[in-house]
């Protein structure tokens, strides 16, 4: 039976899925043997709604820890996906958390940096 926890679970478990490039199969092999990819379908179509050590399983599988798997949800249509936005995520889907943390620093200082030349280019006066 389909319900709307599990079709918003479900929607969120393929929004990630294919943010980080894996297709049901592969995310079927990192969630361990003896997971089919027809269990990973029923949970994208909310046929079945995962539990919650289901949903931590897969929220690690995916890269991401539970927080993150929940705070997606209500977000649709906050960020539009973009091909370099998919080719980030792909380049990050494989860290490990720590490692995503030092990406994540790196980032943040390069977007203030980016911001604070901006800053600088409109005061200065033109020549």
């Amino acid at each position: 039976m389909v319900t709307n926890v599990g079709t918003r679970v479900g929607k969120r478990i393929r929004e990630l899925r294919l943010r980080a490039g894996l297709s049901q199969a592969k995310l079927a092999e990192r969630l361990g043997s003896g997971v089919a990819v027809e269990t990973v379908s029923r949970f994208e179509r909310g046929a079945q709604v995962p539990t919650f050590d289901w949903v931590e399983r897969i929220s690690l599988a995916l890269g991401t820890d539970l927080d993150g798997f929940l705070s997606g949800f209500g977000s649709e249509g906050v960020m539009a996906s973009t091909p370099e936005i998919e080719r980030i995520v792909a380049l990050l889907a494989p860290l490990s958390s720590v490692q995503l943390r030092h990406a994540l620093a790196l980032v943040r200082a390069h977007v203030e940096g980016v911001e604070e030349a901006r800053k600088v280019e409109r005061t200065e006066p033109s020549a």
